[in-house]
Order: structure tokens, then C-alpha cells, then sequence
């Protein structure tokens, strides 16, 4: 167990404010209702849920350049 992040955790809970408090416990308890109540997905269950985390999923501008992206750079042309 990572001791120093959980009290990290615990750190920044504690500093929320009542409401923001309150609405960490309610995610806090949807999520644990969540994980007991689940079944297996189907397919398209999974596909949408995948999608929907997709959407919320940190945006990344570590893009390459067009320069990086030719074929002669991304392959070593001698045998």
C-alpha cells in the first residue's frame, strides 16, 4: 500500500469544502454500489462504456509533426 499517497488522499479530502465533501462521499458510495451491483456487459455495453471513457479521457497535445510522421523517418532503410 502506498502510504504517502493515501494520506495525499486524505489531504486533499479534507480540504474540500462541506458540498464538494458531500459530493466525494456520494461518488465515493455510488462507485463501491457500482463495483457490488455489476454483471458481466455485453459487448455494446462495454463499447459504450469505452466511448464514454474516451470522452473524459485527458486530451494530449504530444503530437508529431509531419516531419515525424514520413515513412522514410520511421523506417531504417538499411538491410
Amino acid at each position: 500500500m502506498n502510504v504517502q499517497l493515501v494520506n495525499s488522499l486524505v489531504e486533499v479530502v479534507l480540504n474540500l469544502s462541506p458540498e464538494e465533501q458531500k459530493l466525494f462521499q456520494e461518488k465515493l458510495s455510488n462507485k463501491h454500489l457500482t463495483l457490488l451491483t455489476s454483471k458481466p456487459q455485453t459487448s455494446s455495453e462495454r463499447l459504450l462504456l469505452w466511448q464514454e471513457w474516451i470522452d473524459t479521457a485527458p486530451k494530449s497535445y504530444a503530437n508529431l509533426n509531419d516531419e515525424a510522421l514520413h515513412r522514410e523517418n520511421i523506417y531504417d532503410d538499411e538491410v
